[in-house]
């Protein structure tokens, strides 16, 4: 469709059949997301105390729309994923530092991470503001993270993940990607073998 004269214009996607997601951070995008019959995705990589309200909203609102004819669901989540728990650790802290600059106002430049993952830094993750905004962040080895995301994943439903890795290391950003996709082809074969066999 010929766009040129629009006053809201995405130069971009133009000419391309972008699919509509609704992203949000509250139940009144999940209100919105039911109501339009789209694919909903949640930001609970750092809005984590409405995601089950706004997932449970979503599904009981739903209406069915020529876009989707059941409820489609995404999370936001926070992964850290290195050859060992310590080494994630160590990776994370330049996100745990960036959370407390968000809460402080003192946010400064992208942080490097520190050397060790350290008493104070964790006595701060224990702190109910941090806490609550990292709460659905994984840090550790493949499988331990693979642990965890296998419990959010029964415990939420979602039909997919969206990852962030805010670290400073930008290779270890990529590996742990990369480790992530690993351990989610896993996890779909192994549920893709218990579908078979029931």
């Amino acid at each position: 469709m010929e766009n040129r004269s629009s006053k809201v214009r995405a130069p971009i996607a133009e000419g391309v059949e972008v699919p509509i997601y609704i992203l949000g951070s509250s139940t009144d995008s999940a209100h919105l997301a039911a109501k339009k019959g789209l694919p909903y995705a949640f930001a609970s990589h750092f809005a984590t105390a409405h995601l089950f309200n706004a997932l449970g909203i979503y599904r009981a609102e739903f209406k069915p729309s020529e876009e989707l004819e059941k409820p489609y669901t995404i999370a936001g989540v926070n992964v850290f994923i290195a050859e060992t728990d310590d080494e994630a650790q160590r990776m994370a802290t330049s996100f745990i530092k960036m959370i407390i600059g968000l809460l402080t106002g003192n946010r400064g430049d992208y942080l490097e991470e520190a050397s060790e993952m350290t008493p104070e830094l964790m006595e701060t993750l224990q702190h109910p503001a941090v806490h609550q905004m990292t709460k659905y962040s994984f840090i550790g080895s493949k499988e331990t993270v693979k642990t965890q995301i296998k419990a959010f994943l029964d415990q939420t439903k979602v039909d997919e993940v969206i990852v962030s890795t805010n670290c400073h290391n930008q290779t270890a950003r990529i590996h742990s990607y990369q480790m992530f996709a690993q351990l989610m082809d896993e996890l779909n074969m192994v549920n893709a073998e218990m579908e078979t066999a029931h």
